[in-house]
């Protein structure tokens, strides 16, 4: 199968006079924090009805607003990279897997962009029709929900199979990404029996596997207040099974990272704290939502429409660039509080 790219010569040939010599400079919020990671949400769409995300929303939300094309989006991740050195892009959903149009899109970002990291975060049920393609596209690095190995209780957390997701991970190293990352949200009565036994599965695997925090967003903030559990707690329990030694963690990381051993398996583990420990102050990421919503923070509902940037199809880069400014500049030194369904945000 022959991946074709979104036509960006039309993009660009559509681009608005652009300032002669525009330096590139480093986007920095009000805080001193650099920020050079978007995630990129393609749609608000999914095709799981998770309990700590989503559980009374339908699959295809009606009426949902219009959304970027994806030559917007190309040349919005441009513009980031090449004005203010945009180091990674990681799309996100809803589901991204569901977007019809995401092979060409990444084939798209990469022919433009060709040293720009580019990840994505999954639920991988659609990976077995789609991982090869994603990776000859020029998809780089997976991160993959799973946050039960019992199919019983897999199937009430998401509503859906776990046999479907299982599938999906053995086709993303069977079309040559590297071990996924494996991302457990840990739910109080719940999964949190399951913690060690979810551990020793990726370790088996050669994942990374990741814990985190429920957080009260959107309309299942009451669901996720009753069923949250502080990392402190999932490390506690680890902590009968493994020996946990803590790692030096990257510059700007959103996990706290062990290592774990016992007499059968080692591996890495991440705490992801956003509720008990924010990571706030090396924050280094912006949002931009399926419909050109501008997030700088996940915790704060406060956004800024960057769709307007495009005026009968030319974009305005400094329209572009002072809505970014602005809104960067205004991020806070912690969120507080978010109203918007984290399915609209991109997580």
């Amino acid at each position: 199968m022959v991946v074709k790219s979104i036509p960006f010569m039309t993009a660009q040939r559509k681009r608005a006079d652009r300032p002669a010599h525009r330096v590139r400079r480093d986007l920095v919020d009000g805080c001193g924090r650099r920020i050079d990671h978007l995630r990129l949400s393609v749609t608000s769409r999914c095709d799981l009805r998770c309990v700590y995300c989503r559980p009374d929303l339908h699959v295809n939300p009606p009426n949902e607003p219009a959304a970027l094309t994806d030559d917007q989006r190309v040349e919005l991740v441009r513009f980031l990279h090449e004005r203010f050195g945009l180091a990674q892009v990681r799309i996100t959903g809803g589901e991204p897997l569901v977007y019809d149009n995401l092979v060409p899109l990444i084939a798209s970002i990469r022919e433009a962009m060709p040293d720009l990291k580019i990840a994505m975060t999954t639920n991988a049920r659609l990976l077995p029709l789609r991982a090869k393609a994603l990776r000859r596209a020029g998809l780089e690095r997976l991160n993959i929900s799973l946050d039960s190995l019992r199919p019983d209780r897999y199937r009430e957390i998401t509503g859906s199979h776990l046999a479907e997701v299982l599938a999906g991970f053995e086709a993303a190293r069977d079309a040559g990404f590297p071990a996924p990352k494996v991302n457990v949200v840990a739910l109080r009565g719940i999964n949190d029996d399951e913690f060690a036994e979810l551990a020793e599965w990726g370790f088996a695997r050669g994942s990374e596997v990741r814990f985190l925090e429920a957080m009260p967003i959107g309309p299942v903030a009451d669901f996720n207040r009753k069923a949250y559990m502080p990392n402190s707690a999932v490390r506690s329990r680890l902590g009968e099974h493994f020996a946990l030694e803590p790692l030096t963690d990257p510059a700007g990381s959103t996990a706290r990272h062990w290592f774990a051993s016992n007499d059968t398996c080692r591996g890495v583990i991440g705490l992801i704290s956003p509720v008990s420990e924010p990571f706030c102050g090396g924050c280094r990421r912006i949002r931009v939502t399926a419909t050109g919503g501008l997030y700088p923070c996940l915790l704060d509902s406060r956004s800024s429409d960057l769709s307007v940037s495009w005026r009968n199809g030319l974009f305005d880069e400094e329209l572009a660039e002072r809505i970014i400014l602005q809104a960067v500049g205004g991020k806070a030194p912690q969120g507080t509080i978010q109203s918007t369904p984290m399915i609209n945000i991109g997580g």
